[in-house]
């Protein structure tokens, strides 16, 4: 039930998809909702494409774009999945957020990695995943079209992000803007693979953005998986290992006067939903002390122009604009000279 008071029931999913059975997934996802219910929790996130299951595609790599088996797994928002879900959302006053392929309801054969963000009211809408990763590792490049958008969800608890896996891990900058935005909880639906290290990564990541942004984080991974040792992700693995999902499905945030703590963490191994209780009066004794959205949109102002400057000039270099690489050459040279003095 979502409550009206400072505090948010929120839980993370260590989940299994059935791969090639979407009907059966979707009972998995409803079946985790109604224990997440029974739990007390009010938001409950699933992995990345949690309702097709993540996996390369070779149908997808042989033509180059989203081939005919990723359109048949897809479907549009709202469609037969989330509207499915939202009925339970509202049964439980709950808010549910899970992947899936996401078909464009203009162009069919235009699919997006993309997460259902579904409220007590309905559904609100989706997060598109904006970082999509290449070949050899994965094929989801050639599969969807990157999303354009950093949406902040409004919930009854407050102002909530959501970001998809590589969004999140080794791109910092993504966190950042949602926590100037406001969002003061960011959900990662992810499908990271397990690995040497890769449960502290997982962790440790989780944490350090709630750390680095003063907000709450909450990771939601797959856990299990292929023994194969063709599947994607095999090759970062020492050998093939049953359980090529990582899981650890983390939650994080601030616990004054500790910068951050990890208040639930999951098993690498098991399905599981791990649940936490945040509350909005650690966040506002932290900012109270270390108010740095303030700052930033203060004193520091200069600081968020130079950064969204330094970045437009990157992206426009990398795109061939030979004004940014004369104006970055200015600027490089005049740096040189106050150091040489």
């Amino acid at each position: 039930m979502a409550r009206q008071d400072d505090t948010f029931h929120v839980g993370v999913a260590n989940f299994a998809p059935v791969y090639n059975d979407k009907a059966a997934t979707l009972d998995k996802i409803e079946a985790g909702i109604v224990e997440a219910a029974a739990q007390g929790i009010d938001l409950l996130a699933f992995p990345e494409e949690a309702l097709v299951g993540a996996a390369a595609c070779e149908g997808c790599r042989s033509v180059g774009g989203p081939c005919d088996a990723h359109i048949e797994l897809a479907e549009t928002v709202p469609g037969p999945a989330t509207e499915r879900v939202a009925k339970l959302a509202e049964q439980h006053d709950m808010y549910v957020m899970f992947g899936l392929a996401e078909q464009d309801r203009l162009d069919p054969r235009r699919l997006y990695n993309a997460v259902a963000v579904i409220g007590p009211d309905g559904i609100q809408g989706t997060y598109r995943k904006i970082h999509l990763g290449s070949p050899p590792w994965v094929t989801e490049g050639i599969t969807f079209t990157p999303g354009d958008a950093l949406p902040v969800w409004h919930t009854r608890w407050g102002p909530v992000g959501v970001l998809i896996c590589y969004d999140f891990w080794l791109n910092p900058e993504l966190s950042r803007i949602l926590a100037l935005k406001g969002a003061q909880l960011i959900v990662n639906c992810s499908a990271s693979f397990a690995g040497p290290g890769k449960r502290e990564y997982f962790v440790h990541t989780t944490e350090v953005r709630a750390l680095e942004n003063q907000i709450y984080t909450a990771s939601s991974n797959f856990v299990g998986g292929s023994a194969d040792a063709s599947n994607y992700g095999a090759g970062a693995l020492d050998k093939p290992r049953a359980a090529h999902w990582g899981g650890s499905s983390t939650i994080a945030g601030p616990a004054f006067p500790r910068f951050n703590h990890v208040y639930a963490s999951a098993t690498i191994e098991h399905e599981e939903i791990v649940s936490a209780l945040l509350s909005r009066q650690k966040l506002e004794r932290w900012q109270a002390v270390y108010p740095w959205q303030r700052w930033r949109q203060g004193h520091q102002l200069a600081a968020s122009q130079l950064i969204a400057r330094e970045f437009d000039e990157l992206a426009q270099s990398a795109a061939g604009s030979p004004a940014a690489s004369s104006s970055r050459k200015r600027r490089a040279g005049t740096a040189w000279d106050s150091t040489s003095r």
